[in-house]
């Protein structure tokens, strides 16, 4: 109220003024009655009526001045103290199981270019649209980015719609520490979706073969071969690449012939081992060419006659054998009757699948006329470029157990109730039933197998995700769920393709159309630079539209933190003091100028600088639960602003200014 006065002194001081004159014209009128006034206005009337005039004017230009006096004397004094400001009351927070439309509160928003309190907060939302532009999340060890940020904006994604099944939002979660599944899982449990909850662990019921889908075995041994570049660096030279991808190529093929299933341990089985590999091939051809028969020699045949009349058997003149083909009722009526049997294969090239026996001569063509003929030094090489990572798989048992599952895992009618472990199901199936699967493999565990299974589940969701598109354009009339991908500590599971096909930042441009709500968080764009080669950390931070900065430790990230809040025309000032004397000489006594007369000259000028909007100095002294945002509506990228984020622990209605004072933050 003062400093609304203060502002409009001239038009208060104007109505002071109007009331001080009208008193002083009642009580103080001017006293024409006087001698020497009523002599003036017989002998000048007109000098009597400019005097009169005159003194009624002044009084009330008189308290004007004063009154305009006295409130520009107040209204620089209350310039040297600070005004506090009372922040506002905030709209009321919407809870996010009850909303209409899929949206992301942030922050609350004060005044958008100082850490100051307003009068009138408001909420900074991010609409459904702009959810799928990717939001990145900054900020060093402390500052709150998972309390923050990733509980409360897990919180609002989950809890949309969790009252209908058909429209709630599933995803994929990914982290280190360990304890950020089990927020997720009470989110869950919060809104009555418990059963949405699938998580993976070495303690978990689920069993996840990375290798288990409907891809070829190319793209399989070429996500295997871009995992390794991410995890040991990629090599000047494209030759190891090229001879990863093909050794697991094949070996992968090989087992999808023969068996129709293959695991990492299978596949490191067989590089390691060429006798195995040889049996392997071996086993493959009498799978696929051959018939399995029981065999019965003619003289227990004839002993037995009686009791092998209507099993099947016929007599084969080549092999001098009754035959008959192989099952297991038969051999366990044999055993039964105690009749001496053997297993004896016979190679029918005209009842194998034409289409795998093609694939198993490409195999045996693979393995004859370029992996036998490469020297074996540098076969070597190859096979301990890709098992270096492979053995993770075969060192530690529970990790074998859980992602090297054995093939009657996916058999129905053998896994009866489950005694071979539960198979997770295909990310397609979990995207479009609303499942929220969970990676809770902490990285103290083992940090070489949890970034390995985080990048391969990773990239079974993005390409279960990209596979939407052409669904929901063949489909627009049917409702496709949203999806999320939240990931804490990202440095620790990006990957990036550079030339390649595959890679996150080819992901995250795409992800819009299949409607992927993409949230990460890292401690500093340093963490990203050092976890992915060359400059492409620059690639794939420019993916995510939204970036939310918290208080950043490294000046690398705080510079460019703030070129990418971008520049603006500042008016700054400048003040100048300048000294003149006229007559100088030098002082005996001081040996210093000296003059009679000084002039002492003081300047102020205003010039306009392109300058950073928030400078690097912001950036590292940004408090807990501070941000800086740059944001964008799926339209339009909003200016850069400071926000308050809400903690998970605190209500999101107190405004950040009043947790503060409590002690709350």
């Amino acid at each position: 109220m003062i400093q609304r006065i203060l502002h409009s002194r001239g038009f208060v001081a104007a109505v002071l003024a109007m009331g001080a004159g009208a008193f002083l014209y009642y009580t103080h009128p001017f006293p024409e009655d006087q001698l020497f006034l009523l002599v003036i206005s017989i002998r000048a009337p007109h000098a009597f009526l400019s005097f009169k005039y005159l003194y009624n004017t002044v009084l009330f230009t008189t308290p004007y001045i004063a009154f305009s006096t006295l409130l520009s004397g107040v209204y620089i004094f209350a310039l040297k103290i600070r005004r506090r400001i009372s922040p506002g009351r905030l709209p009321r927070y919407a809870d996010p199981g009850k909303r209409d439309a899929l949206f992301l509160v942030v922050g609350e928003v004060h005044n958008p270019r100082k850490p100051v309190p307003a009068e009138a907060p408001r909420w900074l939302t991010i609409p459904e649209r702009g959810l799928f532009t990717g939001i990145a999340i900054f900020g060093a060890i402390g500052t709150g980015k998972t309390s923050c940020c990733m509980y409360p904006f897990a919180e609002q994604v989950l809890a949309y719609k969790a009252a209908e099944k058909d429209k709630r939002i599933g995803g994929l979660i990914l982290e280190v520490k360990g304890d950020f599944c089990h927020k997720v899982k009470d989110i869950l449990d919060r809104h009555g979706r418990s059963e949405d909850y699938i998580e993976v662990s070495l303690d978990s019921e689920y069993r996840y073969n990375p290798l288990q889908s409907d891809l070829d075995a190319y793209e399989l041994a070429y996500s295997i071969a871009a995992l390794l570049n991410n995890l040991f660096g990629r090599g000047k030279e494209p030759f190891w690449q090229q001879a990863y991808t093909n050794l697991v190529n094949f070996l992968i093929l090989l087992h999808k012939v023969a068996y129709d299933y293959v695991t990492l341990f299978d596949v490191y089985l067989c590089a390691i081992s060429p006798p195995t590999l040889e049996a392997r091939i071996a086993e493959a051809e009498e799978i696929l060419m051959g018939r399995h028969y029981v065999a019965i020699k003619p003289d227990v045949y004839g002993a037995r006659t009686a009791d092998l009349v209507g099993l099947g058997f016929i007599h084969d003149p080549k092999e001098d054998r009754y035959l008959a083909p192989a099952t297991a009722q038969l051999r366990e009526t044999l055993q039964i009757k105690g009749i001496a049997s053997e297993s004896k294969t016979v190679l029918n090239p005209a009842q194998a699948d034409s289409d795998k026996l093609e694939k198993l001569e490409a195999i045996k063509r693979w393995y004859n006329d370029d992996w036998s003929r490469i020297e074996p030094k540098l076969r070597t090489s190859i096979v301990e470029g890709i098992s270096v990572f492979l053995s993770l798989f075969d060192s530690n048992p529970r990790v074998k157990k859980i992602f090297c599952p054995k093939k009657e895992c996916y058999d129905p009618a053998k896994n009866i109730n489950n005694m071979y472990g539960k198979p997770l199901p295909s990310f397609s199936w979990l995207i479009e039933n609303g499942k929220v699967c969970a990676l809770n493999f902490p990285i103290g565990m083992n940090p070489g197998i949890a970034k390995a299974l985080g990048i391969m589940m990773k990239l079974d969701f993005e390409r279960a995700v990209l596979n939407r598109v052409p669904k929901i354009e063949a489909h627009p009339e049917q409702y496709f769920r949203q999806v999320l991908f939240l990931c804490d500590e990202y440095q620790h599971f990006a990957t990036v393709g550079e030339s390649d096909p595959t890679g996150d930042e080819k992901f995250f441009s795409l992800s819009r159309q299949p409607k992927c709500i993409p949230i990460i968080a890292t401690q500093s764009m340093s963490s990203l630079k050092s976890a992915l080669p060359g400059d492409t950390w620059r690639t794939l931070l420019q993916t995510f539209r939204t970036k939310i900065f918290l208080a950043l430790s490294d000046d690398f990230s705080a510079r460019t933190a703030a070129e990418l809040c971008g520049r603006e025309d500042q008016l700054k000032v400048s003040y100048n003091l300048s000294e003149s004397g006229h007559d100088a000489r030098v002082s005996l006594l001081t040996g210093k100028a000296v003059s009679q007369k000084a002039n002492i000259t003081a300047s102020k000028s205003y010039n306009t600088q392109s300058d950073y909007r928030f400078d690097m100095k912001t950036f590292t002294e940004l408090r807990n639960a501070q941000s800086v945002i740059v944001a964008y509506d799926g339209f339009n990228p909003m200016p850069p602003m400071f926000c308050y984020l809400k903690p998970y622990y605190n209500d999101p209605n107190k405004s950040y200014f009043r947790q503060v004072a409590d002690g709350e933050l």
